[in-house]
């Protein structure tokens, strides 16, 4: 029995699905979210897929269909319009100080402008944020995606240091306050992270997220339920039964606890 490899450490969907990795298909969950909702906030701790999720959202709005042959998505009634993306990653950001803060938020703006062939006319930060998303919609006279991963990261990254940690806030707080002042030109917005902040904190500027961290709707768009292992990986399984002289059904026992 030959198995497909386990992407192990591969936070892209577009190398995981050419390549010919395992993929969980959760784009049935994907569909709904991105189909009813429009500002949308998740928490989940670190190595649990958000990195996957948003890689994912990110190809299906740049109407990349085929590369989702095979998938639930694919054979849905979704419309594969191509909308102008902006992803965002912020775990890389230094905060060594605070000037470094501002020049990493205004680089990342700067290379998606770059992906898109179109110029800034502004070095501030959140002004950056605002016409990228402005210069976009009437480049292409559609409505803008925002795909934020770890939105939290510099903050946490600061923690050590209170004060410090605050004016990072600050800082964050002030770029995030773009999305809601340009609600017009937006089509879907999304941050992940690790933590839930308070919305009197980070997110007072941006008091329209549907927070769907505890929603039983979206329980399950990631991680892997007990179905998905015995569908998914049932192979494998199978192999480690064998290697481990025990039955499957004493393996997913294990698996359990």
């Amino acid at each position: 029995m030959k198995l497909k490899k386990l992407p192990i450490g591969i936070q892209n969907i577009r190398e995981i699905l050419e390549e010919g990795y395992l993929y969980v298909d959760k784009t049935e969950y994907i569909y709904r979210l991105i189909t009813e909702n429009k500002y949308i906030f998740l928490s989940r701790p670190r190595r649990f897929g958000k990195s996957l999720l948003i890689s994912t959202i990110g190809e299906i709005f740049r109407g990349n269909r085929e590369l989702f042959k095979g998938l639930w998505i694919y054979d849905s009634d979704y419309e594969w319009v191509e909308y102008p993306v902006i992803k965002l990653d912020m775990s890389g950001i230094s905060v060594e100080n605070f000037d470094y803060i501002k020049e990493d938020l205004y680089l990342m703006i700067k290379d998606v402008m770059w992906e898109y062939e179109l110029d800034l006319d502004t070095k501030r930060y959140n002004q950056a944020f605002r016409r990228s998303i402005q210069l976009l919609y009437r480049k292409y006279s559609r409505k803008v995606v925002i795909l934020i991963d770890e939105y939290d990261a510099p903050i946490i990254n600061a923690l050590e240091d209170v004060e410090k940690a605050l004016k990072v806030r600050e800082i964050m707080r002030e770029f995030y306050r773009v999305i809601k002042a340009n609600d017009e030109y937006i089509r879907f917005a999304m941050l992940t992270g690790v933590s839930r902040f308070s919305r009197a904190g980070i997110f007072s500027a941006l008091n329209n997220l549907n927070d769907i961290t505890i929603d039983s709707e979206y329980a399950t768009m990631l991680g892997i339920t007990e179905e998905e292992l015995e569908r998914y990986f049932s192979g494998y399984i199978e192999l480690l039964a064998e290697k481990e002289g025990m039955s499957y059904e004493e393996v997913l026992e294990k698996i359990r606890f």
